[in-house]
């Protein structure tokens, strides 16, 4: 994140906690109207702006944290506040403003006004923006201070520090006159400008990479040490040296590399937006992240800190030629679901807190979250997460007694105190009655100001419908001017309600209501779960839970269909909510932008919330193309499958929003640019000959199509649902059916039309029950032997059900197929009881560590077809295949636990040789998979079919790396904890 846009702009760009996918109508060209027990969403919304009044969402629930933080200095305020720091020998606070004003006053906490040091808007012209503040060790007898601020961005010396005089008054005053320019860089979005006197009397400068946050390190600065960015610069300020107002010192680690800018002590950072020394002389500074993490380091000399060929632990821009130090990784990382802009703080060496005393205490401006920890020179001996501020914390400061200030954003200076409180957070909502949304939870009729809204496309969610709500607090309006922009405290509810008898829409019940609330910037979701007397609805712990259900259904096994009904944890909300595909998924012009939305038919919905006041800029209906409802017949067939897609899949189908494949699939993009067609798939081709993630013509040989078919490992998508969507599958195979073909029948199509087969005329017989039992079982026999065919069978009994003895038949030999591939393409047609119980999205660890394995089961599922399909990566000794890691003596390395966790979390930490890559042509072709060998004239690259691929250099157009491990995630959301448990005791087996 740019601090420029966060001080700035205050708008913070930061990673969203959302809530879980949608519900789709299962039939029909449109969802039924969206209606509650009293009144319609036109009622309901009427023809003025009601305000919304009654919210009751505080902060968020969580167990309690040891610390909270209160206010000092009650009676002062402050205007952007970016630095604090004390003077020596002085009684006074010095706070630095965002415009460029200093203030000071005493350490009194009745302090009723402030003081006037040093108003920069009138001494510098061109003036942007101020970030750091110094004072020398000797201020008592030199009364010298340094302050960095910044002209507008991409001036070359618009980034300075400079040097003024205090004058000897009470109050301190600075000589506006005496400012003289010690050194300068490069203005950009990433200034850094953190000024510390070390213990050495040397001023330590923090610069960052002088650009915005995309692309990464454009300048590609990182590793570059002939100039000043994305460094800490160290330089004697007590002595000049060649016509400069400063000495470099003669043991700064570059002083004789060539080429080196000599100022520089450390680099490789990207934005290191606040520093400090503790009492050891050591440097800690908090380095303001990219995509996926925070991080705080122990700065030393020559030190390199990685940015950008990694950002922490993860790959950015392995291809940048590395300075001339080896990469020193952080001392923490945190994830952006903890934190999105990181600031570096201070050791704590005060009294009022002991427990704290020798703790590095620091924060995040974007969470409010603020962290404790201790490290012995060798690794962390304890880190814990001590408060929630609920400020937007900037800076860290100690006074002259070691004891901790907290500077706010928002004016204010806080501190830590010890958190009185022993329960959990009870101003936050534990029923939905008590979140203010609704004037009546039984009827789900919303309160005053909260407004119903429909989308055109549904997601798929296990024959669920939804009914939508928006309520912004007051008459605040949705920033449309561009990207859209929700106010604080905005919330977005979503109800899920489920037939418990297929076909009756009076049997619906209310199973779920998820909320997503904007929380001091950062949307997070909850879920709160109904109660059977459905009157209210209890929220649900943060780790999620199921809920068994059993539907009528005529057209399931039995005339019944038990479901399992889940509810997301929240931090799995944010793997499909993710800051690339938009917090809030749905609410969006192409969604919105509908007619048949409530009752009163041909309205516009976009006009009528443009008309109350919405937003703060009229909408024209039509500017954004509508996205289509896929169950609509009367759209064109290619149309409804693009949005099918797009709803369901795209959140994480696109760049580096999380889908470790190639394919893109949002709406916008062309056909031709979604990487799909006829690209090979990256995650296995799951025993189909031929396989492509989509053939033109050819869905039996599509990996898209098999994967939405089945359930177990593998199947799509991860989230949002458990159960395989008939109607999507289907709409699927027939748009990939009717692709102009790119290319001849396969080797299956010919089987399937040549000899004795005749498929389509047995398939006729076995509907019509005139073929014998024997024929009838060799058919089937064929038809399970692999995946292509079982593919065309399930797609046949997706179709229309056979007779009750042919589908008994075909379901249970499919039941007990050795083939995993094949048997997982069945399993959807069994009823619920006669599935295979499987972790699903939610794994508990715990549990699975505590099984017993089986070493030589966990064998047979490393290697088996239909097992865990390690050994389509990975090989052990002289079997698998040789893309992934070599496993053979893996036992040594990691324990049960530990292997556990890296295939949980497979892109936390990524080996750079197995960073994957994707590589675009000057023709056009795409290529993905890791680098063997790169030289000026080519780039050797292994395919996940082992498959080695030379590219010249003149032709790549385009190399990215990939940000996420090119093993999936939820990998194991398909296995049961028993498999699991055996395929760790293999691994943990093998030394």
């Amino acid at each position: 994140m740019s601090v420029r846009q966060i001080v700035s702009q205050g708008v913070l760009l930061c990673t969203a906690l959302a809530v879980g996918l949608g519900a789709q109508a299962d039939g029909g060209a449109e969802p039924p109207p969206i209606q509650s027990q009293t009144q319609s969403p036109a009622q309901a919304m009427g023809h003025q702006r009601i305000p919304w009044t009654t919210s009751r969402l505080i902060g968020f629930p969580q167990a309690p944290l040891p610390y909270r933080t209160e206010r000092v200095f009650p009676n002062l305020k402050f205007k952007s506040p970016v630095d604090l720091c004390t003077a020596p020998a002085s009684d006074r606070l010095f706070i630095l403003e965002l415009g460029g004003k200093i203030y000071s006053f005493p350490v009194e906490t009745n302090n009723q006004q402030v003081d006037l040091f040093l108003d920069l808007t009138r001494e510098i012209p061109g003036l942007d923006m101020a970030y750091g503040l110094a004072f020398h060790p000797q201020y008592q007898s030199n009364h010298f201070v340094y302050v960095a601020y910044a002209l507008k961005p991409g001036i070359a010396d618009g980034s300075r520090v400079v040097r003024f005089k205090a004058i000897q008054s009470d109050p301190p005053r600075v000589d506006p006159a005496s400012g003289t320019n010690l050194i300068t860089w490069l203005s950009g979005g990433h200034n850094g400008e953190c000024l510390k006197f070390g213990p050495d009397g040397c001023l330590y400068i923090s610069t960052g990479d002088g650009a915005g946050p995309d692309p990464p390190d454009r300048l590609n600065t990182g590793q570059d040490i002939s100039d000043l960015l994305s460094s800490i610069l160290r330089i004697d300020v007590d002595h000049s040296q060649a016509g400069k107002p400063y000495r470099v010192p003669a043991d700064n680690p570059f002083v004789k590399t060539p080429g080196a800018r000599p100022e520089v002590w450390a680099y490789g950072l990207r934005n290191p937006f606040k520093m400090s020394f503790d009492q050891a002389g050591q440097l800690w500074v908090g380095d303001v992240g990219y995509e996926k993490w925070e991080l705080i380091h122990l700065v030393q000399a020559g030190g390199n800190y990685g940015w950008s060929v990694v950002e922490g632990r993860q790959s950015i821009k392995p291809g940048t030629q590395r300075g001339p130090a080896p990469i020193s990784p952080p001392i923490v990382d945190h994830p952006h679901s903890e934190g999105s802009c990181i600031i570096g703080g201070q050791v704590y060496y005060g009294s009022r807190l002991p427990v704290l005393k020798g703790a590095y205490i620091y924060g995040d401006y974007a969470t409010s979250r603020i962290w404790g920890l201790r490290y012995d020179g060798a690794r962390l001996t304890w880190h814990q997460l001590l408060a929630n501020s609920g400020v937007n914390l900037i800076s860290f400061a100690e006074d002259h007694s070691g004891e901790l200030y907290i500077l706010e954003y928002g004016g204010t200076i806080q501190r830590l105190v010890l958190n009185p409180d022993t329960q959990r957070n009870d101003k936050f909502p534990r029923k939905l009655s008590e979140t203010g949304l609704f004037s009546s939870v039984a009827t789900h009729a919303p309160a005053p100001g909260v407004i119903p809204y429909a989308i055109n496309a549904e997601p798929w969610s296990d024959f669920a419908q939804a009914e939508r709500f928006i309520a912004l607090p007051g008459t605040n309006q949705i920033n449309n001017t561009g990207p859209w922009s929700f106010p604080k405290e905005a919330v977005l509810a979503k109800t899920f309600s489920l037939e418990m008898e297929r076909g009756q829409p009076a049997s619906r019940k209310r199973l779920e209501t998820q909320i997503l609330h904007l929380d001091r910037g950062l949307w997070r979701g909850y879920s709160f779960r109904w109660n059977a007397e459905q009157t209210d609805a209890l929220l649900v712990d943060e780790d999620g839970a199921d809920q068994r259900l059993e539907v009528k259904d005529n057209e399931a096994p039995g005339g019944r269909r038990p479901q399992t009904w889940h509810f997301p944890s929240r931090s799995e909300c944010m793997r499909c909510h993710n800051p690339y595909a938009g917090a809030v998924l749905g609410f969006n012009l192409p969604q919105l932008d509908r007619t048949n939305w409530c009752e009163e038919a041909g309205e516009i919905q976009l006009q009528r919330l443009g008309q109350i006041g919405l937003f703060n800029k009229l909408i024209d209906p039509g500017i954004a193309k509508r996205l289509p409802n896929p169950c609509d017949p009367a759209a064109p067939l290619q149309e409804r499958a693009r949005a099918y897609l797009h709803v369901n899949c795209a959140h994480c189908h696109r760049e580096t929003s999380g889908g470790a494949v190639a394919a893109r699939m949002g709406w916008e993009l062309k056909l031709e640019e979604t990487k799909m067609l006829d690209v090979n798939p990256t995650q296995g081709a799951f025993g189909i000959p031929e396989a492509r993630v989509i053939v033109p013509g050819d869905p039996l040989r599509s990996v898209l199509y098999y994967r939405i078919s089945k359930t177990g490992p593998g199947r799509m998508p991860f989230l949002g649902s458990s159960l395989v969507d008939v109607a999507g599958v289907n709409l699927i195979y027939d748009w990939i059916e009717q692709m102009p073909r790119q290319s001849g029948p396969s080797s299956l199509e010919t089987s399937l039309s040549s000899g004795q087969t005749h498929h389509q005329t047995f398939i006729a017989q076995l509907r019509s029950g005139v073929i014998t039992n024997g024929v009838q079982s060799r058919l089937i026999d064929r038809w399970l032997s692999n995946t292509s065919e079982a593919l065309f069978l399930s797609n046949e009994l997706n179709r229309k059900p056979f007779p009750p003895h042919v589908q008994r038949e075909i379901l249970e030999k499919a039941s007990t197929c050795s083939d995993g591939f094949v048997s997982d393409l069945f399993e959807h047609f069994l009823p619920e009881e006669n599935r295979t119980r499987r972790l699903g999205a939610t794994i508990d660890a715990e549990r699975i560590l505590a099984l017993k394995g089986d070493a030589d089961q966990g064998k047979k599922s490393f290697f088996q077809e239909g097992g865990a399909q390690c050994f389509r990566c990975h090989r052990i000794y002289s079997q698998g295949m040789n893309f992934g890691p070599e496993l053979s003596h893996i036992g040594q390395k990691y324990n049960r636990a530990q292997l556990l966790e890296s295939i949980l979390n497979p892109s936390r930490a990524i080996a750079p040789e197995f960073v994957s890559y994707q590589v675009e042509t000057t023709a056009g072709l795409s290529y993905s998979g890791f680098i063997l060998r790169r030289s000026d004239s080519e780039i050797l690259l292994k395919d996940a079919t082992c498959r080695e691929i030379s590219i010249p250099a003149n032709q790549i157009s385009q190399l990215t790396p990939q940000t996420l491990s090119a093993m999936p995630e939820l990998l194991l959301q398909g296995m049961t904890p028993q498999g699991v448990a055996d395929l760790l005791e293999y691994l943990a087996s093998l030394r």
